[in-house]
């Protein structure tokens, strides 16, 4: 099974970490594909029965609650003006929950679950009255349509909230992929939804810079990195290795573009009553920090980053354009010819503690790890049980890691539910699913 994404951002940055012990290993400029699991073929789905508990996952036919009759929660603040979102309790009083898994990128199945949970109408409005949606990260890459998908959360936070209901999104790794340069499941036609806003000039502003650099390198740089680099990126296949659209995506998804700024404020862990929602799980090393603790720790390391793009940036030595996995290689060029220049020496030691320590790329992180979706039931259930535990809460719902059914399942006796079923048919083959919290305490299947 290849190396997921994960594990090969990681493995850049252990690159430096073998160069600072005197181990130098060339890393390669190549692209490894994300690991998925092994999925079992799909069975056509039964006939749908009557609305049962998830304990039995059966399908959910119609809605328990007709939408908007519940009571409205009084949101503690505004989310659709943009204020970031907090990863604390909230409580839903009497509302039904529906919880999503990944999209990436196709709108298309996204819009149509959301009609059939009769969210939204068939103008693609909210019609949930004071219900409450979560979805739990990867909107975007491997299908088309990412920015559809995002155009519509951000309306449809704005109009739940009028309506008494609210909307959460949280960020998975794919949504720090895309922050941080790291491109390499952006489909095509994800750039090309940004090609009429790619200017002419500004494309040919970006190609000059790029080249430029490229070319004459930094007096600040003590390696071959760009020569090494020139090889792979010139004029001749500049139009390839970077398509139209692809430097107005990377403009939107900056800290100063507006899906950027709108990403930097969701949040990546979400507690709602005695149910913790996030996107890949909580690991045992990391189960006794609480879930405020565990998002700003993310979003502090993410900022670390970003904040390294534009130091970096503004010192002609690195474009962020060229992406996260050159700035890794760069990094370990450097320390491969005798240490990095003193000037940039403290942001180079700064990726690599992150490197070390950090939660953000590491493999049991909140974005990334697998355990809960993977570890036996039998022999992880204790672990399972403190998780809980220190979190304070009933059960945790996931998405990232696909059930080999392509279905929601529940495991460790319906404390840990998985909601990832594959949405994106064409890359996975799965369909459209959502998991429903009733106002009667009863949790059940949607397909």
């Amino acid at each position: 099974m290849a190396l997921d994404m994960r594990n090969r951002l990681q493995s850049s940055l252990a690159s430096v970490c073998m160069v600072l012990a005197f181990l130098a290993v060339p890393t390669p400029r190549t692209t490894t594909a994300e690991s998925t699991v092994d999925l079992a073929p799909r069975q056509e789905p039964k006939t749908p029965e009557s609305p049962k508990t998830l304990k039995t996952l059966k399908t959910l036919k119609t809605p328990e609650t007709p939408p908007g009759d519940a009571t409205p929660e009084n949101p503690a603040r505004d989310t659709a003006r943009g204020e970031k979102e907090t990863p604390g309790a909230t409580a839903s009083i009497g509302a039904r929950r529906v919880a999503i898994g990944d999209i990436h990128g196709d709108h298309h199945s996204f819009r149509k679950l959301l009609r059939n949970l009769e969210l939204i109408d068939d103008r693609d409005h909210w019609s949930g009255g004071k219900q409450h949606l979560v979805q739990t990260g990867d909107i975007v890459d491997r299908g088309p349509d990412s920015r559809r998908s995002i155009d519509l959360l951000i309306r449809l936070q704005k109009e739940s909230q009028r309506a008494g209901g609210s909307t959460t999104v949280l960020l998975g790794n794919h949504e720090v992929m895309n922050l941080i340069g790291e491109m390499a499941y952006v489909s095509p036609g994800e750039y090309a939804a940004f090609a009429t806003e790619e200017t002419p000039a500004m494309r040919e502003d970006r190609r000059t810079r790029l080249l430029t650099l490229i070319a004459q390198g930094s007096p600040l740089l003590r390696s071959s990195y760009y020569r090494t680099l020139g090889r792979h990126i010139h004029a001749k296949n500049f139009d390839r290795r970077f398509p139209r659209g692809y430097f107005a995506h990377r403009r939107a998804f900056s800290r100063k573009g507006d899906i950027g700024r709108w990403l930097l404020k969701r949040g990546f862990v979400k507690k709602i009553d005695d149910t913790l929602f996030l996107h890949a799980g909580i690991s045992p090393r990391y189960a006794q920090l609480s879930a405020e603790q565990i998002d700003r720790k993310l979003h502090d390391e993410l900022k670390t980053f970003l904040d390294a793009f534009d130091e970096l940036s503004k010192r002609d030595v690195f474009d962020p354009d060229l992406g996260f996995p050159e700035l890794m290689l760069l990094i370990s060029s450097e320390l491969r010819a005798g240490g990095p220049d003193p000037a940039i020496a403290p942001l180079f030691a700064r990726l690599y503690e992150l490197s070390r320590s950090g939660l953000l790329l590491a493999s049991d992180g909140p974005i990334w790890y697998r355990g809960l979706a993977q570890n036996d039931e039998q022999t992880f259930a204790a672990s399972v049980d403190r998780i809980l535990e220190l979190q304070q809460v009933e059960r945790i719902v996931v998405g990232h890691t696909q059930p080999e059914s392509l279905r929601i399942e529940g495991r460790f006796g319906n404390s840990v539910i998985l909601i990832d079923t594959g949405m994106n048919h064409e890359s996975y083959g799965g369909l459209p699913s959502a998991l429903i919290f009733q106002p009667s305490g009863s949790v059940q299947v949607f397909e």
